[in-house]
């Protein structure tokens, strides 16, 4: 899980004697009021829709939740605006296995629609223990980035096929 390779940052305080000591960051729990307030924050418009946070970014749509039976999981879900033709499915499906495979961040992957093949990007982290502010906020630019990532590498990949 990417949570584990993000560093807390740590506060001190005096104890009675006069030594340093250190404190755990204040966690709290995530849920769909605390991510519209870091959405508000962030000066993000954004729409409330079947129990998600959605909003337009670029060139794809991200929703934002809190999912699982105990409401364990926040997740960031983003679906591209616009779509590709079906006879690309190979190749759109290399982009994603690419992406996938050789890069960290939100999972990439196809859907058919009724407009044609769509990109998607998933990223889920276990968030039943709360989160620190610090440590939230970094996960959720972190999902926003990694999607945006991926349409770029995306896009270019497709660029150098169309290009040879």
């Amino acid at each position: 899980m990417i949570s584990a390779r993000i560093p807390y940052a740590y506060r001190t305080h005096r104890t009675e004697e006069g030594h340093e000591q250190m404190e755990q960051p204040m966690k709290t729990v995530v849920d769909g009021k605390r991510i519209r307030q870091w959405l508000d924050a962030q000066g993000y418009r954004v729409e409330y829709h079947e129990q998600a946070w959605i909003g337009l970014w670029g060139n794809i749509v991200l929703d934002f939740s809190v999912r699982g039976e105990h409401d364990e999981y926040l997740v960031v879900h983003g679906t591209e605006q616009g779509s590709h033709p079906n006879g690309q499915h190979d190749l759109l499906e290399d982009c994603c296995n690419a992406w996938n495979r050789y890069y960290e961040g939100p999972a990439a992957y196809l859907q058919s629609s009724e407009k044609g093949l769509v990109f998607h990007t998933l990223f889920v982290v276990n968030c039943q223990g709360g989160m620190d502010d610090d440590q939230f906020d970094r996960l959720l630019k972190y999902a926003m980035a990694g999607s945006d990532g991926f349409l770029r590498f995306a896009q270019e990949q497709l660029s150098k096929i169309r290009i040879a």
